[in-house]
């Protein structure tokens, strides 16, 4: 189906006025009726910014300023870099199409003109120039849209002022990094005050990123509030939600997931699972990586999950994060690997004891190639002394 060029603005610039009047003949019948003048390169380029053409017609050899001249004024111009020139002109040797070129044509057709050839070649950049420019729209419309998406899902996460206010309420030190791979992630965390003593952490990680992976967080937080914390054991809890998340995501997909309570009244932090990687608890001198296995939520109705217990007193911290931290790679260092995280986690102690978060993610991104292969969270929880 040919695409229409009845709103296409065609500019001819040609001293020779029966040369004008001649190619506008020609080019009306490829449906195009927005024609301008001009009679050399300098008035050429007045019209070029007052008429906006989508093609310029341009003979080489003229009075004042040349073709030449001309398209080399435009594509020193960023508005008309892009600015369709066909080249006319009346030496057809390779000498001659290669100037043309050079100068920035876009194209060329020799003279005399062959009315066949010359609504074919017009039609050729005319029908190209409107695709690149509905390409470059529909780029631009997705690219609005993503960034307001990517906004809704930064909306979704603890905003500052909220951390700072649970901080203080527990008595913590709260800091998170959050990085998707592209413009949207399949990454979630969130900090959730159940009561006076108690406080719930939850950090989940979709397969997959991109699109597909944020609707799934946007599914996951529509089903949060289905199920209260308060009353409920991490495993109880994570059971309900895995029951949830299986009805509504497609075949194949499914997340990790770790949601923890700490109680400060015992001094306790009681977690499940779902094969998140290791978090890492730290009490006193002893920094251990704690067993996060469990079957992913999403897979089976039929999963079990299993509470665990930990003393985290006054002093003591736990960091989770999601794979990307033991995953992603750069040129000259494999990733950091499971294990090696509790000796990460030491080495920003030393940097920093009250916020080692920001050392560890700038000794994470110093060896890491950029963009990142997947999203990145990562949540520092400490208890004050």
């Amino acid at each position: 189906m040919a695409i229409s060029l009845s709103d296409c603005r065609v500019l001819i610039v040609d001293d020779n006025e029966f040369n004008r009047k001649s190619l506008a003949l020609v080019i009306r019948r490829a449906g195009i009726t927005q024609i301008a003048f001009a009679e050399n390169g300098a008035e050429g380029l007045k019209a070029v910014d007052s008429f906006r053409p989508d093609l310029v017609l341009l003979d080489v050899d003229m009075p004042v300023m040349n073709g030449l001249e001309m398209c080399e004024a435009l594509r020193r111009n960023a508005t008309h870099e892009e600015l369709p020139v066909l080249f006319q002109t009346a030496f057809d040797s390779d000498q001659e199409q290669v100037r043309c070129f050079e100068a920035g044509g876009s194209d060329f057709i020799s003279k005399p003109i062959k009315p066949g050839e010359c609504v074919a070649r017009v039609r050729h950049q005319l029908e190209k120039r409107k695709l690149f420019n509905d390409l470059a729209a529909f780029r631009a419309r997705v690219q609005r849209e993503l960034a307001h998406a990517r906004e809704m899902q930064h909306s979704l996460l603890p905003e500052k002022r909220r951390l700072t206010a649970v901080a203080e309420r527990y008595g913590l030190t709260l800091d998170a990094h959050f990085e998707t791979s592209s413009e949207l992630g399949g990454d979630f965390w969130g900090v959730y005050p159940l009561d006076n003593r108690r406080v719930g952490f939850l950090i989940i990680d979709f397969a997959g990123h991109g699109i597909t992976a944020a609707i799934n967080t946007f599914r996951l937080h529509t089903l949060i509030d289905r199920f209260p914390m308060q009353d409920c054991a991490p495993s109880q809890w994570l059971m309900q939600l895995n029951s949830a998340l299986k009805d509504v995501l497609p075949t194949g997909q499914f997340a990790t997931a770790f949601f923890g309570i700490l109680d400060l009244t015992t001094d306790t932090l009681t977690f499940s699972a779902a094969g998140s990687p290791n978090p890492v608890l730290g009490v006193g001198g002893d920094i251990r990586l704690l067993d996060s296995a469990g079957l992913v939520l999403g897979a089976s109705r039929r999963a079990q999950y299993v509470d665990q217990s930990f003393r985290l007193p006054r002093g003591g911290f736990l960091f989770l994060y999601s794979d990307a931290l033991i995953e992603c790679w750069g040129d000259e260092h494999g990733p950091i690997g499971q294990s090696a995280v509790p000796d990460f986690v030491r080495d920003a102690l030393v940097v920093n004891r009250t916020h080692p978060l920001e050392p560890m993610m700038e000794r994470f991104y110093a060896r890491t190639r950029q963009p990142l292969r997947d999203d990145l969270t990562a949540v520092w929880i400490a208890r004050r002394a």
